[in-house]
């Protein structure tokens, strides 16, 4: 969704409030697994050195796993503030200690639709028009996408956009991606985003972006995974917080189509493949 990006952008903009310094921490390790508090304080420290905590200062704490992970880091002094993100709503974190939420999501089509215009020019985009708003929807007007089907235009500049479109309609979510660097695939991301959550949970979001309708009420939900209400809606929120349903009680949930597509590759790849039986 682009959160990272969205924290550097409004952190620069404010950053001659904060003579003490601007620091970003990441709150994830290369392999995925989360820095514990106590690490990234330490970090935090030998970044700022002594007497720094003086002046205000800016933490940018991105990729924060749970509430727990970040509140020993957030700073006390006058004028400091810290900017979050997260894949989680973090919701105890802004009960206990308060701050602005914005929640990210997709692009509405003009605001794709401008970005896939500004990467390629006008001069590309006007002449086939209708294609570039076809990619715009296959991407899901997710960010991320629409930045690796831009990429991968430019590098190609005869390749068509209604035939780029074409291509990606087959296997959206597997196509894309960029041969050159691995970490920019929709279904890395979401692989990693996946992995994060209890097994249990990531195979919940499996069944029920698997149902008919992208829209669904609890009850539907609890037909799918087989589960009491309660339970059932248990699960439902962990997972909205998560950010893999939108919405939910009192209306239904939903569940972007992308994520739907990405799901019903997820389940194909888990169902047993029939046995087979050699003569002898």
């Amino acid at each position: 969704m682009g959160k990272t990006a969205l924290a550097h952008h409004v952190a620069h903009h404010v950053r001659d409030r904060f003579p003490g310094g601007l620091l970003h921490v990441p709150m994830m390790r290369a392999d995925g697994r989360p820095r514990d508090a106590a690490e990234a304080a330490a970090a935090v420290a030998a970044a700022l050195g002594d007497g720094a905590s003086d002046a205000p200062v800016l933490l940018v704490l991105d990729d924060v796993a749970e509430a727990d992970q970040v509140r020993p880091l957030l700073p006390t002094g006058p004028g400091s503030a810290a900017v979050i993100t997260s894949r989680m709503g973090l919701a105890g974190l802004v009960a206990t200690h308060g701050g602005q939420v914005h929640r990210l999501s997709t692009l509405d089509e003009e605001d794709a639709h401008r970005l896939l215009t500004a990467a390629l020019g006008a001069e590309r985009v006007r002449p086939e028009e209708a294609a570039a708003r076809r990619l715009a929807a296959l991407c899901g007007y997710f960010p991320l996408a629409l930045r690796i089907v831009a990429a991968r235009l430019l590098t190609r500049p005869g390749l068509g956009l209604a035939d780029a479109a074409g291509w990606l309609a087959g296997d959206p979510p597997a196509r894309l991606s960029l041969a050159d660097d691995p970490r920019l695939s929709v279904t890395r991301v979401l692989d990693t985003a996946l992995g994060r959550l209890d097994p249990r949970l990531a195979d919940a979001f499996v069944r029920v972006a698997s149902l008919p309708s992208a829209a669904f009420r609890p009850a539907d939900g609890a037909a799918a995974l087989g589960t009491g209400d309660t339970e059932t809606e248990d699960v439902l929120e962990r997972l909205a917080d998560a950010g893999f349903l939108e919405e939910g009680p009192p209306g239904p949930y939903r569940v972007h189509e992308l994520l739907r597509v990405y799901a019903r590759r997820a389940a194909a790849a888990c169902e047993p493949r029939p046995e087979t039986t050699e003569r002898v």
